[in-house]
C-alpha cells in the first residue's frame, strides 16, 4: 500500500512537471504596427514590441506579428555569424517545413516520404536576412570566402502560407561561440526537428 502512495504521488510529481514545461514552451507572439525591417538588426525601434526569447551563449530570438506576417529575428554576440533554422508544422497538411538562412536561404518541406531538397533562394511567401558575404581571405587566389560576423538573422512569412492563430515551431541556432566553444542552440531547448511533440506553440495575440 505504502510503495502504491509512493507510485501515486510519483506520477503526481512527473504530472506536474510536464504541465509546467508545456506552459513554459507555449509564446504568445506581440503584435506589432509596424512592419520589421529586414536589415539585419533587431534593436531597431520597429522590433521594441516583439516578445522575446531568451537563449543561452547572450542569443535572443524575438518574434512578432501584424494581419499580414510573421517576423523573426535571432541576435546574438557580435563574433558570432548567427545561422537560423525554422521549422513550422503546416496546421492543415501536417508537414514540416524547415527554413534555413545561413550564407544561403532556402526551404525544405517533410512529408512521409522525408525531407525534399532545399529549394534555396525560392522565396515563396517569405524573405530574410542570410549571413552577408565579407569578401575573402587570399583574394589573389579568389579563394576562402568571408562572412559578415555580428549581424542579425531575420525573416518575415506572409501568414497566409501556415494558416490558423496558432503555429507549431522549433527554433535553432548555430555558429554561436561559448566559451570558447561552437554552440547549437534550440527553442524549446529539448526540440528535435522531426518530432513535433517537442516544439513550441506560438499564438498570435490579439
Amino acid at each position: 500500500m505504502q510503495s502504491l502512495s509512493k507510485l501515486a504521488l510519483m506520477s503526481t510529481i512527473l504530472s506536474v512537471a510536464v504541465a509546467h514545461a508545456n506552459a513554459a514552451d507555449h509564446v504568445s507572439i506581440n503584435a506589432t504596427e509596424t512592419t520589421g525591417l529586414l536589415d539585419g538588426r533587431c534593436g531597431n525601434d520597429e522590433w521594441d514590441a516583439a516578445t522575446q526569447i531568451e537563449l543561452p551563449a547572450q542569443a535572443v530570438v524575438y518574434v512578432m506579428q501584424d494581419e499580414d506576417s510573421f517576423y523573426i529575428c535571432a541576435a546574438a554576440k557580435p563574433e558570432d555569424h548567427t545561422v537560423l533554422d525554422l521549422y513550422i508544422e503546416h496546421p492543415e497538411t501536417g508537414n514540416l517545413h524547415h527554413f534555413h538562412l545561413s550564407a544561403q536561404m532556402g526551404e525544405a518541406i517533410r512529408t512521409d516520404e522525408g525531407w525534399s531538397k532545399s529549394g534555396t533562394w525560392n522565396l515563396k511567401d517569405y524573405a530574410g536576412f542570410w549571413v552577408p558575404y565579407f569578401g575573402l581571405e587570399d583574394p589573389e587566389s579568389r579563394a576562402r570566402p568571408k562572412f559578415a560576423r555580428g549581424t542579425h538573422r531575420q525573416m518575415q512569412i506572409r501568414r497566409t502560407k501556415f494558416p490558423g492563430d496558432s503555429w507549431k515551431m522549433m527554433v535553432g541556432l548555430s555558429a554561436i561561440w561559448d566559451e570558447g566553444k561552437r554552440v547549437e542552440l534550440f527553442y524549446p531547448e529539448t526540440a528535435m526537428d522531426t518530432d513535433t511533440a517537442t516544439w513550441g506553440t506560438f499564438s498570435f495575440s490579439k
